[in-house]
């Protein structure tokens, strides 16, 4: 290999992108991403840009890295492609600088009057947006906008109550799609990915070029060893932590999938099972607090509610959720007379001990961010913060490993750029993706469909919290179907939440709601993205995965409802007593209902019996006492009349 090929491939390590296809977009690309980093920590620690200029900053810089980003994607036999690319770059540009130059004239002169050029400026910047995102989450989200925008400029032309508005002049339609009246592209939602989404990102790509990943599947590995369930175990704690650093289902069931599905094959667990609990694990891993797929961040975005409140509320359905799964594996396995102790599947590779003693910093860095969230520090100054310590420390790990050495040095501050870009890519990332849900957002709320929606389920529930539940579940997971998870939410949290409110949920609790059941359509059929995936890994039938899928992600279809109807799982009401209570509650029946469904407890049981247990483990998440008092007394007596045959069998002279 020669020099100035080793030099290329360096230099494309840095940048994030080993397999670049060119090296011009991608040094363009290192010297955007470190630019917009640049803006961003400026404007964290003094706030020296109006929130509007900030705000075009940060959706021009995302919308550069991502057309760089496709460039790199791009072969030279694909010329016109890279041309057409590189002339929305150079536009996008020029559409920043426009901006802020004129931001005064917008804001203060021209904010109701908008002037030809600003028009045009207006319609490239919308174009460039949505061609972008197109290219990086599919076209249905640009879809999606451009359909809301024929239906503000075409709504009365519309039939019925709810569908009819008045219509919205071309002039003022424009300007609720960015500028001036910096809404849309350039809104709020758009405000709350540059201020925090955009630093979690970072912190993500910060953990995966310091180690973080090669960590958690050694940490999964451990906890695997010890159990009957083994690599199917090793998927769901993998699986489950990354949520926390990449923040996209897909990305996980990906990459942890590609080792951990073969493992549960070669362990002895069908294709079908095995795709389904990395898809459901990595489903999950948007649950877990701190980051929780950004869902976090965007419900408070959506309500106005501290971040502190929402992560307290996540954590206890999250570890409802994943003990379900844990349960579920580990009871497949013993069906299965599997036992992965006496299995050399998980041999090899370090202890537990020796990579935390490489990894201490991670966990550090991870810490010390939840600490800072939970004392109220807003969440993006807190993100930053942990990224800030996380590289320090991985600094000071590499030096003193390599003896503070010239090399040593040279790896450190490449981890260092590395992790920055990488993070950097994935905010930029979904920084647009959040810039063109916030013009349909925008869109159905001046119309006033998003409210004549919600009056139109209220009346349809005829004022039954039931009714209007399975309503807003049904929306959500049919929205969920070609949507990624944060646009499914936003888009039913704008009518299905308000309806859920009207009726007395509490308003954090209705946001859960229609979140959970956002996140859930990864896993349903008929297009279950997650699932698919992990189906083609496998190597196994897309409907045996997805039905496996649904059943080991029941939790995540039922716990949501004790949200509406005994909101103290949440936290919210009547203290941590009466919280620990509706949590032991849901433990206790979805591990009923758990060994309904696969028929087993301490032995195999009767198909009466196993029907006679979900029964009682619905009746248990039932908000009514005298139901959960006769369903809970029904529980302990199945178990103890299964112990008691178990015991039996095992005193029993074999014949």
């Amino acid at each position: 290999m020669t020099q100035s090929h080793q030099t290329h491939r360096r230099f494309a390590d840095i940048a994030g992108a080993a397999d670049t296809r060119s090296r011009r977009a991608t040094g363009l690309l290192l010297a955007a991403a470190l630019v917009m980093l640049g803006i961003h920590v400026m404007q964290l620690a003094t706030f020296a840009l109006p929130s509007g200029q900030f705000r075009n900053f940060h959706l021009g810089f995302a919308i550069v890295i991502g057309f760089l980003a496709l460039i790199e994607q791009s072969g030279a036999e694909q010329r016109l492609r890279r041309i057409a690319f590189w002339a929305l770059t150079a536009l996008t540009v020029a559409l920043m600088a426009y901006i802020h130059v004129e931001y005064e004239a917008l804001t203060q002169v021209r904010s109701f009057l908008p002037s030809g050029p600003d028009i045009v400026v207006a319609i490239l910047l919308l174009m460039t947006a949505l061609i972008l995102s197109g290219f990086q989450w599919g076209w249905t989200i640009p879809a999606l906008a451009v359909i809301g925008i024929a239906y503000g400029l075409w709504g009365y032309l519309m039939p019925g109550d709810i569908f009819f508005h008045g219509g919205i002049a071309p002039k003022r339609l424009l300007g609720y799609t960015s500028i001036p009246y910096f809404q849309g592209l350039l809104g709020s939602l758009t405000s709350l990915s540059a201020g925090t989404i955009f630093m979690f990102m970072l912190f993500g790509g910060v953990l995966k070029a310091t180690g973080a990943i090669d960590f958690i599947v050694q940490l999964g590995f451990t906890v695997g060893r010890r159990s009957r369930a083994g690599p199917a175990l090793v998927a769901v704690v993998s699986s489950g932590l990354m949520g926390t650093v990449s923040g996209s289902t897909v990305a996980n069931v990906a990459s942890t999938g590609a080792l951990t599905i073969p493992l549960m094959k070669r362990y002895g667990f069908k294709g079908e099972f095995a795709g389904a609990v990395e898809a459901v694990s990595s489903t999950g891993g948007q649950l877990m607090p701190p980051v929780m797929g950004l869902a976090a961040f965007l419900i408070v975005g959506m309500t106005g509610l501290s971040y502190n409140s929402i992560m307290v509320a996540a954590i206890a359905p999250a570890l409802i959720f994943y003990a379900y799964l844990m349960f579920s594996v580990q009871l497949r396995a013993v069906s299965l007379n599997l036992d992965a102790r006496d299995s050399d599947v998980l041999d090899g590779g370090p202890s537990l001990a020796t990579a935390a003693r490489g990894q201490w910093h991670l966990a550090v860095s991870i810490a010390v961010l939840v600490w800072l969230l939970m004392s109220g520090i807003p969440a993006g100054n807190s993100a930053l913060i942990a990224v800030l310590l996380l590289l320090g420390l991985d600094v000071l790990v590499t030096l003193t490993r390599g003896r503070f050495s010239l090399d040593a040095f040279r790896i450190a501050l490449g981890r260092v750029v590395n992790g920055l870009v990488e993070g950097a890519r994935a905010g930029a990332m979904v920084a647009t993706v959040i810039a063109v849900i916030g013009v349909l957002i925008e869109l159905l709320t001046v119309t006033g469909f998003a409210q004549k929606l919600s009056f139109a389920m209220l009346d349809l529930s005829d004022g039954s919290l039931f009714v209007l539940s399975i309503i807003v579940a049904a929306s959500c997971l049919v929205f969920g179907l070609g949507l990624p998870t944060s646009a499914a939410y936003f888009i039913v949290a704008l009518f299905g939440a308000p309806a859920l409110v009207e009726t007395g949920v509490p308003l954090l609790a209705a946001h859960m709601f229609v979140f959970y059941f956002a996140n859930l359509s990864a896993v349903t059929p008929p297009v279950a993205v997650a699932a698919l995936v992990g189906a083609n890994i496998a190597k196994a039938s897309f409907w045996g995965t997805s039905f496996n899928a649904v059943r080991l992600a029941l939790p995540g279809f039922l716990i949501p409802f004790l949200f509406l109807f005994e909101p103290e799982i949440l936290g919210l009401g009547e203290g941590l007593s009466a919280q620990m209570l509706a949590v032991s509650q849901a433990i206790i029946a979805t591990g009923a209902l758990n060994c309904a469904l696969e028929g087993h407890i301490f032995q195999r049981i009767s198909v009466i019996e196993r029907i006679t247990l979900a029964i009682t483990a619905l009746g248990l998440l039932y908000w009514d006492v005298r139901i959960e008092m006769v369903s809970l007394a029904l529980i302990v007596a199945l178990v103890a009349w299964s112990g008691w045959r178990a015991a039996a069998a095992r005193r029993s002279p074999v014949n």
